[in-house]
């Protein structure tokens, strides 16, 4: 099963997370959009859990356990420069079915785990 993991001083949690194919190329689409300074939310749907990525220095994550228990957790990332680069290769076809989207940070760490 896919998860996310957020680890940060005041927060180390994981949660569930459901992600199809389509999902893995919605995220490179999505990475087009962060490039572009927009804000993204991935995966789409209320399946399971979803993150909203907000491109700002320092980059904003939240975390949302939905529709489980409705609990969303915020966490500013000041993100390496090459970030978007690397997350794009590890969500990478080839690197499928184990991939990885990783944005480490200063502040906290967001880790999208899948299998």
């Amino acid at each position: 099963m896919s998860r996310i993991v957020l680890k940060s001083g005041f927060v180390n949690e994981r949660v569930g997370l459901q992600v199809s194919h389509e999902d893995l190329d919605e995220w490179e689409c999505c990475l087009d959009a962060l490039q572009a300074e927009e804000g993204v939310e991935w995966p789409a749907g209320d399946r399971s859990a979803w993150a909203d990525v907000v491109p700002d220095d320092p980059v904003e994550v939240t975390v949302h356990d939905s529709p489980s228990t409705q609990i969303a957790v915020r966490v500013p990332i000041d993100v390496a420069s090459g970030w978007l680069r690397r997350s794009r290769s590890n969500a990478a076809p080839g690197s499928r079915p184990d991939w990885m989207i990783y944005c480490k940070g200063l502040v906290g760490d967001v880790i999208i785990l899948g299998s």
